[in-house]
This record gives structure tokens, C-alpha cells and sequence, in this order.
């Protein structure tokens, strides 16, 4: 099974670029994160969580699904996404975006086969995929289609319902260090702390962006699990990104 969860990519000291860019945007100091939430209903997980898991979610469903899904939404960038939209038979129409560089790429409502989906991810994931997501018993939902101003709190920006024939895969990536008992409800609280940024001073001379988001960050992840009202795991992850 393909992980997509960057926690645990930490965990298993299997960094990859994915995991590096998602903390290109921290600087020195503390930083509490939005909770991850889940709930357990009759049809399988409802999970909520902050705007850093939304190309990981929909990494997660673009390794698992089977079946054709509905897509409605925007994929911002910087870039222009137009052609390889093209190649892969996406439908779109463009629109600025409002107060930032780069375009909307927003795509009209449409059924796309399991492997376009995993290329759109795939492809675009160095992109922001502000898109809603229907499939075979559940749902990726988006509270904006927007990104959100940086350093803004981002509490439930993304909704998903994993059916029962994902749960196990869910599971095994995101509740990686969790006993497999029977919950209601789980909430895991995170705080980044980063200790070190260690910059290429050379690059940093001749591009400062390039050179911020091509730092690496040292530090450690406080990470706190309560299950049904009761903490049952607080522990400290040290990471280099």
C-alpha cells in the first residue's frame, strides 16, 4: 500500500519532495495545528481537517478508488496547467486569481475515470487541488475553493466520508500509531516546532524564495491522540525536511 500521510512518510524516514513542501512554509518557532478529527458512523469514517491535508486526501482516494468519481472545483497555481489539463481530458475554464499571482483553473462539474483522477493528482499535486471530490460511498468536501490567506486558522477546511471499504486503508495510513479498537470519536492535535532552517546562502543571494522553499527545517512534532474523551498516546516525532 502506497502511504500518502507525510506524518507518517516522517515516521518511516521516507521523506520525499511531497513532505518537504509541506513544510516550506514554516519559520522558526512554534506552530499549533488545526485537529484532525474523526467520527464513526453507520456507513464507515467522517474525518475533518485543516487546509495541509487536502492534496494528501485526495492523494489518499486517487490510490484507493476503484470506480469513476465526479470532480467540481478550481485548481490554483502559478503555473499554466491548461495543456496538460488537455492531454488528459479535464474540462476547464480559467479565472484569475483575485489579490495573488498565477490562475484558477476551474473545472465545471464532470465523471472522470480512476486513472485520470490519479493523474490529475499526480500531475498537479505541487498545485493547490481545490476541487470536491464524489465516489462510490463517500465524499471529499472543501469548506472554500480558495487558498487561504498564510498564517490564517484553516479549522475543518476539508471534510471526507470513507466508506467502509476504505476504512482499513485509512486506517492503516492515517491512525498509523493507534490501537485498532472500536472509537466514536478521535481527535489528534499537532504542534510543529522548528528548531533549525539550514539555507543555501549561495542561492540565497540569487533567489530568496527559491532558497526559503528549498531550505531544509529540524525540529519535532508534538502530536497528542485522545480517543472518546481520553488521551491515550502523547509523544514526540523529531523531523528533518
Amino acid at each position: 500500500m502506497v502511504t500518502t500521510n507525510f506524518i507518517k512518510k516522517i515516521v518511516d524516514k521516507a521523506v520525499s519532495e511531497e513532505v518537504h513542501n509541506a513544510f516550506t512554509r514554516y519559520s522558526l518557532g512554534e506552530f499549533v495545528k488545526e485537529p484532525f478529527t474523526l467520527k464513526t458512523d453507520k456507513n464507515g469514517l467522517i474525518i475533518k481537517g485543516g487546509f495541509e491535508y487536502v492534496n494528501f486526501f485526495h492523494q489518499f482516494l486517487a490510490e484507493n478508488v476503484r470506480e469513476p468519481v465526479q470532480v467540481e472545483g478550481v485548481i490554483e497555481s502559478v503555473h499554466d496547467l491548461g495543456s496538460d489539463l488537455k492531454k488528459i481530458g479535464v474540462q476547464y475554464e480559467e479565472d484569475r486569481r483575485f489579490g495573488k499571482s498565477g490562475k484558477k483553473f476551474v473545472l465545471s462539474p464532470q465523471k472522470v475515470s480512476p486513472e485520470t483522477y490519479k493523474k490529475m493528482v499526480k500531475e498537479f499535486f505541487a498545485d493547490y487541488l481545490l476541487f470536491n471530490v464524489i465516489f462510490s460511498g463517500g465524499e471529499l468536501k472543501l469548506k472554500k475553493k480558495t487558498t487561504p490567506k498564510l498564517g490564517s486558522p484553516t479549522k475543518d477546511f476539508i471534510k471526507i466520508k470513507v466508506p467502509d471499504t476504505l476504512v482499513k486503508a485509512f486506517q492503516t495510513d492515517y491512525l498509523f500509531d493507534i490501537d485498532s479498537s472500536p472509537f466514536k470519536q478521535l481527535a489528534i492535535e499537532q504542534t510543529y516546532a522548528v528548531h533549525d532552517i539550514d539555507v543555501d546562502l549561495k542561492l540565497l543571494q540569487k533567489d530568496a524564495n527559491l532558497a526559503r522553499k528549498k531550505a531544509f527545517r529540524s525540529g519535532e512534532i508534538k502530536r497528542k491522540i485522545t480517543v472518546d474523551g481520553k488521551v491515550v498516546k502523547e509523544y514526540i516525532i523529531k523531523f528533518k525536511v
